[in-house]
C-alpha cells in the first residue's frame, strides 16, 4: 500500500495578534497582504514543524500588487491555517526559487 502525504487544503487563514505584530515590526508586511499571498497559490511546501510538532506549511505566494512572499503557517483543524509570519524573498537565488516554485 502506497501512502502519500497530501498538502492540507486551506479554506481560512488568520494570524495571531503578535504574529501580526511581529510581521510589520520585522518584514514590513500586512495582514491582508499575507492573506491575499497566501490564498495566491494552491501550493504550499511541508516545513520544519512547528513547537508542540504542530505541521508547518510555506506558501510562494504573490499579492494582489504583484509583491512576492513567503508565507509560513500552521495547518489547524477543518481547513483552518494560522499565518505565524510572512516575508519577501531575499536575494536572487531565493527570488528564482520563489518564482520556480509558483510556476512563474
Amino acid at each position: 500500500m502506497i501512502v502519500y502525504n497530501m498538502p492540507p487544503v486551506i479554506d481560512l487563514f488568520w494570524a495571531s495578534l503578535p504574529a501580526q505584530r511581529h510581521m510589520i515590526a520585522k518584514h514590513g508586511v500586512e495582514l491582508e497582504e499575507a492573506i491575499e499571498a497566501a490564498e495566491s497559490s494552491i501550493r504550499h511546501v511541508r516545513a520544519a514543524d512547528g513547537p508542540r510538532g504542530a505541521r508547518r506549511y510555506v506558501v510562494p505566494g504573490k499579492t494582489f500588487d504583484g509583491r512576492r512572499l513567503w508565507v509560513v503557517f500552521e495547518h489547524e483543524a477543518q481547513g483552518r491555517g494560522r499565518i505565524i509570519t510572512a516575508r519577501e524573498p531575499e536575494g536572487d537565488k531565493e527570488r528564482a526559487r520563489h518564482r520556480r516554485q509558483r510556476g512563474d
